[in-house]
């Protein structure tokens, strides 16, 4: 699927799921290694608010690696402390990331290789089959709708990071200080630049009036 057709695609009946699937300009081995970075990973959801993420073994990842995390999800108004355990872990494709609560069960990472330069990124969210239709109903508030614009972030970032990544400060700017950044804190930011920009293309446009009309007379 290509970065214009990417969307949340329902799982078949036999499973409640959902996934993502994103190509990305960069080869599997160094995206996998990049994968390694599950805070980061998930700071790049642009409706995932992280409150606190704590590594119980700081280091790369592992079977039983576990991470205790704080989270807001501003889609469906959660509030929650979650152990997050890594799971089904095979290295150079991909892990399962299970969760102790709350309605969705586990989000599986796996990449494939597309060439020598390029790799296939999918994240699938996993939900319990057993509900009954009152259940699920129920609970409907419970269910991630941050999937999609996450799976875009995800890209973008990558994205980013081929193009501007040889800046020395780029990745420190993003990753140290950027995504520490609450996401709607970074919206505002993004807001207040693009307005900023905007004022000084019109006082351009302005002062070439001007420049204009004093030549003139």
């Amino acid at each position: 699927m290509s970065a214009d057709e990417m969307a949340a695609i329902p799982a078949a009946d036999e499973e409640d799921a959902a996934w993502i699937s994103m190509d990305l300009p960069l080869p599997l081995e160094e995206l996998f290694a990049s994968l390694q970075n599950i805070e980061r990973l998930f700071r790049l959801n642009p409706y995932l608010e992280i409150v606190s993420w704590r590594d119980e073994v700081p280091g790369r990842i592992a079977p039983g690696k576990r991470f205790r995390v704080e989270m807001a999800n501003e889609l469906n108004g959660q509030h929650q402390t979650r152990t997050l355990t890594v799971d089904e872990l095979v290295p150079g494709i991909g892990y399962t990331l299970r969760y102790d609560s709350g309605l969705k069960q586990s989000t599986v990472i796996s990449a494939q290789a597309l060439s020598p330069s390029s790799s296939r990124l999918v994240v699938k969210d996993c939900y319990p089959t057993h509900l009954s239709p009152t259940q699920r109903e129920a609970r409907l508030n419970e269910v991630d709708k941050t999937l999609a614009p996450w799976g875009d972030a995800i890209r973008r970032y990558y994205v980013s990071r081929k193009s501007w990544g040889w800046l020395p400060f780029h990745s420190r700017f993003q990753d140290g200080f950027w995504l520490k950044i609450p996401p709607r804190q970074r919206r505002t930011a993004r807001l207040i630049v693009w307005v900023s920009l905007l004022e000084f293309v019109v006082f351009l446009f302005v002062f070439f009036i001007y420049w204009l009309e004093l030549g003139r007379s």
